[in-house]
C-alpha cells in the first residue's frame, strides 16, 4: 500500500508470510504493514525476527511483553502451515533485532496458545533498558481505529528494513480474533506478521496473524482488499503472565585459571544466562582449582608451584579473601578436587608420585587437619571428586583407565579402589556429579571429546560401556549437577571456556556453547552451583491464631485456603528457614514468643516464650546465620534490642541487649547477607538501615536510604548476592522498592513505585535471583509480585488463594 509520509525510524526486522487458503493470506511466513515509517517512541518495543538463512529465510515482527520474551505469531515458527509449534527451541535459528540495534537469539518458544496464532519467544539475553509493550485489558470497539505496525514490504519495497505502522477500522470481534479493515490504501503485507495492534492509548490488543495484503508488493494488482484478522491478546493475560513468570534456577559460579591471574564469571541456569565479562581475581600462577558452594560462599582450593592453596568469595560482598597456604606442606601437586560434606570440606590431591593424599577443613570448627594424609594408590595423573549425602565419591585417571573409590566421611574409612566398567583409555581429564545417590562421571578422551558414564548406587550397578557425548580438541572439565541436570565446562582450543548440560532423566547432551566474555588461555575451570528454592512457606496472624500457606515456585500453585496451625494473638511476626525447620518468632501482648515447624515431619511446635522478658514490642525481626537465629525487636519506646539463639549450643542469651540509635521507630525487617545481619527499619515514614557484624558483635550507625522517601507505614528486606532489595508500603497504601549493591558501594537514587492498592503489611524472601513479595490487603486478601532482579522488572500483582480475617501481619520463607 502507498506510503501516506515518512518520519524518522528504527533499524528493524524482517518477516515473511505464507499462503495456506483460498481467502485470507496467512502471515505465518510474513506480512508488512505498507502505512508510514513508524517514529521510534511509541514503538520502541517492537522487534524483527530474522528465522533461517539469508537465502531460504523468513521474517516476522514481535513485541517485547518482558524483558525476556516477545509475543508474536505461532505461524511464524511454524514448519508446517497449520502444524502446531512444539514448545523448545526452535526449529530455524532465529534472531531478533531490537530497537537498540542488538541482535539477539531466540532460544526458547513456548506452545502456542491453544485457540488462537500467538506464541512467545524467548530471547538469548534480557532486552534490559527498552521499554516493553503496555498490554490492554480488553478489546476495542467495533468501529474503533487500531494502528497496526511492522517490518514487512511496502507498496514499493521488498525489504524495507524500517518499521511501518498503518491505521486499520475494526469490524468485529470474538473471543480469539479481531477482523480489521485498513483505511484508505493501508495494509498489512508480508513480513508484517506477529507485528502488534495498537489502540488509541498505545496499549497492546493484537497481533498481526493474517490479510488480503491488498496493495502490498508482489500481491496481484487486482486485489485491493485491505482487509485482516489479528489474535486478541487483551484477554490472555494469565497465559502471558504464566509463561513469562520469572523462574527458579541454579545460580552456578565459575572460576578459570591459566596465565598468572585467574578469572570469576556466574550464570542463571534457569535460563541459560551467563555474565557479559569475566572479573579478573587478583592472586596465584595456578594451574589447577577446584571449588564449593558453602552457604553465601564459594570457596576456592588450587595448586600454583605445586603447593597447596585456598580463598573465599564472599557472595554477600562480592569480594574474595587473599590466597592462602592449606596447613601441612604438599607439595608438587599435580591435581586437586574438593567435596562439601556438611560444613566440612574434603580436599584431595594427586602427590608428584601420583599417589592420593587427603585434607580437611571444618569450617564450623575453624581449623584444618595439620597434615596430608596419604591414602593409596600410586600412578594416578588426575582426580575428581563429588559428595553423595555422607559420602564422596572420587574418580581419577591412573594409565588413561578410570578408577574409583568412596570416602565414608563418618568413619573416615576408605573403600578400594576399582575399575570403572566400559573400558575406556587414553582418558585426559576427569569430572564427575552426582544426582542423589548416583553419580555421572565425565571423561576427555584421547580425541579430545567428552565421554560419559553413570554409576546407579541404588542399584549397585555401572552402564556398560561409556557413551560419546561430543566436543571437540578439550582439554580441562569440570561438570555440577542442578537438580536433574548436570552442567558441563569445559576448556577448549585457544584456552576458551565452552558449556553444554545433559538431562539425566534422558542421557541426552546439548551442544557446546561458548560463555559470553571472551576469555582464552585459560588452563582449567571449575564449577560449583547454588540450588535454587523450590517452594515459599507463608504464615499469617489473623484473630487468636496463626494460618500458613504452602506454594510451588516452578509452578507458582499454593493450596486452595489457609490452613489454622493455632497458637496465640500474635501482632507481629518474622520467621527464618533452618533447613529442616522454619523457625518463626511473633510479638503476643508485647511479649516475644518462638515456635518451630519441623519441615520433615509437618508437625509444628508450641508458641514459648524467649528469654528476656521483653514487653511492649512494637515490631519484630529476625535472621539465622551459622545456626544462630539473631532477633531484633522495637521496645514500647521504638528503640532496639536484640538477642540470639544459638541452636548449636542449644540456649539463648539470658537478656535483651538495647542497641543505641534512634527511638521512635515504628517497622523493621532484617535480613542475612553473609556474616551480616542487614536491619532496616521506619521512623517518622522514612527508611533507614544498618548493619551487624556477628562475627565481631558490632553494628554501624543508622542511615537514611537514598531517594527522600516519606510516608512509609511498613517495610520488608531480601538480599540477592551482594545486593539488598527494600520495600515498604506507603502513605498511599501502595509498594514502593530500593535496592543497594553493597559491592558497588550505592543505592538507586530513587526509590520505585511497584504499585499495589490498600496495602497493610509487606514481607519477601528471595529464590534465585527473584525477590517475592508478600502483602496484605483489603478483604483480608494477600497479594504477591515478584521482583525479577536481572531484569529490574515486576509481576502482575496475583492473590493467594484463601482470604483471612483482619490478618495483622504475615512472613515468607523459600526451601528446597
Amino acid at each position: 500500500m502507498p506510503v501516506l509520509h515518512t518520519r524518522s525510524v528504527r533499524p528493524g526486522l524482517v518477516v515473511a508470510a505464507v499462503a495456506v487458503a483460498t481467502s485470507l493470506l496467512t502471515v505465518g511466513t510474513a506480512q508488512a504493514v505498507t502505512g508510514p515509517e513508524a517514529a521510534s517512541g511509541p514503538y520502541a518495543s517492537i522487534v524483527q525476527l530474522a528465522l533461517g538463512d539469508e537465502a531460504t529465510g523468513r521474517a516476522c515482527t514481535a513485541t517485547l511483553v518482558d524483558p525476556r520474551w516477545v509475543l508474536t505469531a505461532a505461524s511464524c515458527f511454524a514448519t508446517t502451515p497449520g502444524v502446531g509449534v512444539p514448545a523448545g527451541k526452535p526449529a530455524l535459528k532465529t534472531i531478533a533485532t531490537s530497537s537498540d540495534g542488538r541482535r539477539r537469539e531466540i532460544v526458547e518458544v513456548s506452545a502456542g496458545a491453544a485457540d488462537r496464532d500467538l506464541l512467545l519467544a524467548r530471547l538469548a539475553t534480557p532486552a534490559v533498558g527498552i521499554p516493553t509493550v503496555k498490554r490492554a485489558a480488553t478489546a476495542p470497539a467495533s468501529g474503533a481505529e487500531v494502528t497496526a505496525a511492522g517490518f514487512g514490504r511496502t507498496k514499493t519495497e521488498w525489504v524495507p528494513g524500517k518499521l511501518h505502522s498503518g491505521t486499520f477500522t475494526l469490524n468485529s470481534s470474538d473471543g480469539a480474533t479481531l477482523a480489521l479493515t485498513g483505511k484508505g490504501a493501508d495494509a498489512i503485507c508480508k513480513g508484517d506478521t506477529g507485528g502488534p495492534l495498537l489502540n488509541a492509548a498505545g496499549e497492546l490488543v493484537g497481533v498481526n496473524s493474517r490479510s488480503w495484503q491488498g496493495g502490498c508488493l508482489g500481491t496481484d494488482p487486482a486485489e485491493i482488499r485491505t482487509g485482516a484478522i489479528a489474535a486478541r491478546a487483551d484477554n490472555i493475560a494469565g497465559w502471558i503472565d504464566q509463561t513469562v513468570a520469572p523462574r527458579q534456577g541454579g545460580q552456578v559460579s565459575l572460576i578459570a585459571a591459566g596465565g598468572g591471574a585467574s578469572w570469576s564469571q556466574t550464570g542463571d541456569l534457569a535460563y541459560g544466562e551467563y555474565g557479559a565479562s569475566w572479573d579478573k581475581i587478583d592472586g596465584l600462577d595456578i594451574s589447577r582449582i577446584s571449588t564449593v558452594r558453602h552457604g553465601d560462599t564459594v570457596r576456592a582450593y588450587a595448586i600454583a608451584g605445586g603447593q597447596v592453596y585456598s580463598h573465599d568469595l564472599d557472595l554477600s560482598t562480592g569480594k574474595w579473601s587473599v590466597w592462602g597456604q592449606i596447613p601441612g606442606g604438599a607439595a608438587g601437586a599435580k591435581d586437586i578436587t574438593a567435596a562439601l560434606v556438611g560444613d566440612t570440606v574434603h580436599v584431595l590431591i594427586v602427590g608428584s608420585e601420583g599417589n592420593l593424599y587427603a585434607q580437611a577443613a571444618d569450617y564450623k570448627a575453624g581449623r584444618w587437619n595439620t597434615y596430608w594424609t596419604p591414602v593409596g594408590a600410586t600412578g594416578l595423573t588426575h582426580i575428581t571428586s563429588a559428595a553423595a549425602g555422607t559420602t564422596v565419591r572420587v574418580q581419577g585417571i591412573g594409565g588413561g583407565g578410570v578408577y574409583g573409590r568412596d570416602l565414608d566421611t563418618r568413619t573416615g574409612n576408605w573403600t578400594s579402589w576399582g575399575a570403572v566398567p566400559g573400558g575406556i583409555d587414553g582418558a585426559v581429564d576427569i569430572a564427575s556429579s552426582t544426582v542423589g545417590n548416583n553419580v555421572h562421571v565425565q571423561v576427555i578422551g584421547a580425541d579430545g571429546a567428552i565421554w560419559t558414564q553413570f554409576g546407579n548406587y541404588d542399584a549397585g550397578r555401572w552402564n556398560s560401556a561409556w557413551t560419546k557425548a561430543g566436543g571437540t580438541g578439550l582439554t580441562r572439565i569440570s561438570s555440577i549437577a542442578s537438580g536433574n541436570t548436570v552442567e558441563l565446562y569445559a576448556v577448549g582450543t585457544g584456552g576458551r571456556i565452552t558449556n553444554a548440560s545433559m538431562e539425566t532423566a534422558t542421557g541426552s547432551w546439548s551442544s557446546f556453547a561458548e560463555l559470553p566474555g571472551g576469555l582464552g588461555g585459560a588452563s582449567d575451570v571449575a564449577a560449583t552451583v547454588a540450588a535454587a528454592p523450590s517452594k515459599v512457606t507463608l504464615a499469617a496472624s489473623a484473630g487468636n491464631t496463626l494460618f500458613s500457606q504452602n506454594g510451588q515456585l516452578d509452578t507458582g500453585s499454593f493450596g486452595a485456603q489457609w490452613t489454622n496451625v493455632g497458637g496465640v494473638a500474635i501482632t507481629r511476626l518474622a520467621a527464618v528457614d533452618a533447613g529442616t525447620a522454619i523457625r518463626y518468632v511473633g510479638v503476643a501482648g508485647g511479649k516475644v514468643y518462638g515456635r518451630d515447624f519441623d519441615t520433615l515431619t509437618s508437625t509444628w511446635g508450641n508458641w514459648t516464650e524467649i528469654p528476656g522478658g521483653a514487653g511492649g514490642v512494637r515490631d519484630i525481626a529476625a535472621s539465622m546465620i551459622n545456626n544462630v537465629m539473631y532477633v531484633q525487636i522495637l521496645g514500647s519506646e521504638g528503640a532496639l534490642y536484640t538477642q540470639a539463639g544459638d541452636y548449636n549450643a542449644g540456649r539463648w542469651n539470658t537478656t535483651w541487649t538495647p542497641v543505641a540509635g534512634m527511638a521512635d521507630m515504628t517497622a523493621i525487617s532484617s535480613a542475612k547477607a553473609g556474616s551480616y545481619v542487614r536491619l532496616y527499619g521506619v521512623s517518622g515514614g522514612k527508611a533507614y538501615g544498618r548493619d551487624l557484624d556477628t562475627r565481631t558483635g558490632k553494628w554501624t550507625v543508622w542511615g537514611e536510604l537514598p531517594g527522600g522517601f516519606t510516608g512509609a507505614k511498613d517495610i520488608a528486606v531480601s538480599v540477592t548476592g551482594h545486593t539488598v532489595h527494600v520495600q515498604v508500603i506507603g502513605a498511599d497504601g501502595a509498594l514502593h522498592a530500593q535496592a543497594g549493591d553493597y559491592l558497588a558501594g550505592n543505592w538507586k537514587p530513587t526509590w520505585t513505585k511497584v504499585g499495589g492498592t490498600g496495602l497493610t503489611r509487606v514481607t519477601s524472601a528471595h529464590a534465585a535471583n527473584n525477590v517475592l513479595v508478600y502483602a496484605t490487603g483489603a478483604s483480608g486478601r494477600v497479594r504477591s509480585t515478584t521482583l525479577d532482579t536481572t531484569t529490574g522488572s515486576w509481576t502482575a500483582w496475583r492473590d493467594i488463594p484463601g482470604a483471612l480475617t483482619d490478618p495483622a501481619d504475615l512472613t515468607a520463607t523459600t526451601g528446597k
